[in-house]
């Protein structure tokens, strides 16, 4: 399968409502659902008349199905994609699988692991680890939206809090969080570096991305939150599915993060792009909570207009919060100029107030 090709789906479960749900949540995800076995035989039947595209194809079955053996399905998994295998009955020669998801964002983060998978794997669930962080996502919809500078500047409000934080500059297009704050990063140093109290940055690059659920892992228990700026989500679907290493933290964040907060900026460019993202935020199922900020907006009445314009955007997608943020240039120059935060720099700014209370809501 390439890397971004979205997979082709094979269901061999005899429980209607069971496969049902399944197919029709997988379906309208924009996978093609080409075959639905009602038993192995005609599984088997189909292997044989379809070889050429087994290759792509993502096989899920059900213990209930008739004629099923755990011999056959080692035997057949060799020519599928991947397989994916869920307890359908009580029959104990699968004991070891687990009952399907019955929540349409678990059954997809789930088949969304096994379609970046590169090895054939039978179902385990992991047991869900409690961490003791907080952790938000902040994506962008299109560029120079502002994310980064929200990102770091969230991140120390938090930390001013006296609470841990964690900034995590996983921008591949464009990182720079440690060039706005005049640091050294080094490619193969797996261990965040302190910048100020209680507020700790770490850049995901190609040679950590393979230690992605290891180092959210130790993050999660280390710090009480973790702020994500994951750069531009456009083309969101089609990342949550692919192998490449610029996709590893999106798709973290998408099935694990507490909240994915999508900023974008009120002008003509920056409102298309919005359009673009919500599209399809409504049609990818994601775990994580969605929330929307309008940054750079302007004074008066004309901020008045472009927030009731975002309001009617990002209202039908039901987000769990809607926020802006005010405009105010000199303000993020100078931090910059600085090499320093807001809060640092300018703490009576617009933009810098505007953080705080929305650092103050996701504390709450």
């Amino acid at each position: 399968m390439s890397e971004q090709e979205m997979p082709i789906v094979v269901t061999a479960i005899a429980r209607a409502e069971i496969e049902g749900f399944i197919a029709s949540t997988l379906f309208a995800q924009g996978w093609s659902v080409v075959f639905r076995a009602i038993d192995w035989q005609s599984l088997e039947t189909y292997v044989k008349e379809n070889t050429a595209t087994l290759s792509s194809t993502l096989l899920i079955y059900g213990s209930d199905l008739p004629g099923i053996s755990k011999a056959s399905v080692q035997q057949l998994s060799s020519q599928f994609s991947q397989v994916i295998g869920f307890a359908t009955n009580t029959d104990k020669n699968f004991s070891e699988l687990k009952a399907a998801p019955v929540v349409a964002s678990d059954l997809v983060s789930l088949v969304r692991g096994f379609v970046r998978a590169p090895m054939l794997r039978e179902l385990t669930h992991a047991p869900n680890q409690l961490r003791r962080a907080k952790v938000f996502a902040i994506g962008s919809a299109g560029t120079y939206t502002g994310c980064t500078v929200v990102a770091m500047n969230l991140a120390m409000e938090l930390s001013v809090t006296g609470k841990s934080t964690l900034l995590i500059d996983a921008n591949f297009r464009a990182p720079s969080v440690f060039d706005l704050l005049s640091m050294r990063n080094t490619d193969s140093d797996l261990s965040w570096k302190t910048v100020a109290p209680n507020l700790a940055i770490f850049e995901i690059t190609q040679t950590q991305a393979g230690e992605t659920e290891s180092l959210m892992h130790r993050a999660g228990k280390e710090f009480d939150y973790v702020i994500i700026d994951l750069g531009s989500i456009s083309g969101l679907s089609n990342r949550l599915t692919d192998r490449r290493w610029t996709s590893t933290i999106t798709t973290w964040s998408c099935d694990q993060a507490d909240e994915l907060l999508v900023i974008s900026r009120p002008d003509l460019l920056g409102v298309s792009r919005l359009q673009k993202v919500i599209e399809l935020l409504a049609q990818t199922l994601i775990r994580a909570k969605i929330s929307f900020i309008l940054n750079m907006k302007s004074s008066g009445r004309k901020g008045e207009a472009e927030q009731a314009k975002f309001l009617a955007l990002t209202s039908p997608v039901k987000p769990v919060r809607i926020r802006s943020i005010n405009k105010d240039p000199r303000a993020v120059l100078a931090a910059q100029d600085e090499r320093a935060t807001l809060i640092e720099v300018n703490e009576r700014s617009a933009v810098r107030k505007s953080i705080a209370e929305l650092a103050s809501e996701l504390s709450t």
